[in-house]
């Protein structure tokens, strides 16, 4: 079972905004009761059933603590029907983050940059023969002192043999790597050079700010990808030949013609930033801060007034699934006494059957 410590998380740390959504929780920044210290944590709904992705994702945080290209993981504390997972907060956002607040891809030293970092992180999981199956631009985390770390692992799994190979379909479709999608069909499976490929498509989503095939619905791609050629970076004129090349080694429709982490260490697309991978990541960081602070605020600017009082994304909120309310105590739950408002969520909102608590994310409406 999950190791979970005994303290109570309520006084420990205070919620501040919610950053993202993972594949299994919800995300938010926390701040430490007991100094000015931020952590990123995971809120994740739990029954009293066994969780095995769960222990999976904390089995993987703890066996990667010692690479600092993958995010750190600090501990984790249930509070009733939700466990958070504490980890590393990455101030300078996801990649994804990057992106969309600029309206624009990157540029391919920056590019370059990331990527180097997220082939150590791979070629340390893969050494330790865990494959990561979501590599994406939104699961890529840059740090203001210039680190690109590997995030959510809710899909990752861990091979027991270096020549064992899965036959489960997860992932994101757009970046899921031909033999993901046929490995149900009773092909051979697959191994840490699915990673590879999903690499590969991130190569390309941040030169264009989106994947290959993004026009397409997502149920259907994943019936083009095994079928048409692999992509290439549109506009080639563009970019350089050793990004070209880069990416064509990384999308080789057989895996067993696609390079490892280790091996694409070396190609001159990557070996020619790793003396300067940290600054132009740093730089880019620096420079990306002001828009997400901004961002955030805009986010903050949105919260709906609920009977005069505002209830902010990420306070916790005490729920009952049966009579369809929530209560919450002021614009901050402190899980201290006070005066409780009563609101009516909508379905939009997930929630366990019973009472519970649950962090605020959608619309709701006073009762």
């Amino acid at each position: 079972m999950v190791d979970i410590s005994d303290e109570d998380p309520e006084k420990l740390f205070r919620v501040l905004d919610v950053i993202g959504q993972g594949s299994f929780g919800i995300v938010c920044t926390c701040i430490s009761t007991s100094g000015d210290k931020m952590f990123a944590v995971k809120f994740i709904e739990i029954s009293d059933d066994p969780n095995v992705d769960l222990q999976n994702e904390i089995d993987i945080l703890k066996t990667t603590a010692e690479c600092e290209f993958v995010v750190q993981y600090y501990g984790a504390y249930k509070k009733e029907n939700y466990l958070m997972i504490v980890m590393e907060y990455c101030d300078g956002g996801s990649v994804l983050d990057v992106m969309q607040a600029t309206n624009s891809g990157l540029t391919e030293p920056q590019i370059a940059a990331i990527t180097y970092h997220m082939l150590k992180g791979l070629q340390y999981m893969h050494s330790h023969k865990i494959l990561h199956r979501d590599i994406k631009a939104g699961n890529v985390l840059l740090t203001g002192d210039g680190k690109a770390k590997l995030a959510d692992f809710g899909v990752s799994t861990k091979l027991m043999t270096t020549i064992q190979k899965h036959k489960t379909v997860v992932g994101s479709p757009y970046w899921m790597s031909p033999e993901v999608i046929v490995a149900q069909n009773g092909a051979n499976g697959y191994d840490h050079k699915a990673d590879i490929w999903s690499l590969g498509i991130t190569a390309i989503e941040m030169a264009e700010s989106k994947p290959p095939h993004y026009d397409i619905n997502p149920l259907r791609v994943i019936f083009v990808i095994p079928n048409r050629p692999p992509p290439t970076l549109p506009r080639p004129e563009t970019w350089s030949q050793n990004f070209q090349d880069f990416v064509v080694k990384c999308l080789a429709k057989n895996p067993s013609d696609r390079p490892s982490a280790h091996e694409l260490l070396q190609h001159p697309f990557i070996a020619s930033v790793a003396d300067k991978a940290e600054g132009t990541i740093q730089a880019l960081a620096q420079h990306i801060a002001p828009l997400l602070v901004e961002a955030r605020k805009r986010a903050r600017e949105r919260e709906e007034d609920v009977g005069g009082q505002s209830i902010k994304s990420g306070t916790v909120l005490r729920m009952n699934t049966q009579s369809k309310t929530v209560l919450f105590e002021g614009a901050d739950y402190t899980g201290t006494g006070g005066s409780y408002s009563t609101v009516q969520f909508t379905p939009s909102v997930r929630a366990n059957s019973g009472t519970g608590s649950m962090i605020y994310k959608g619309a709701v409406q006073h009762q």
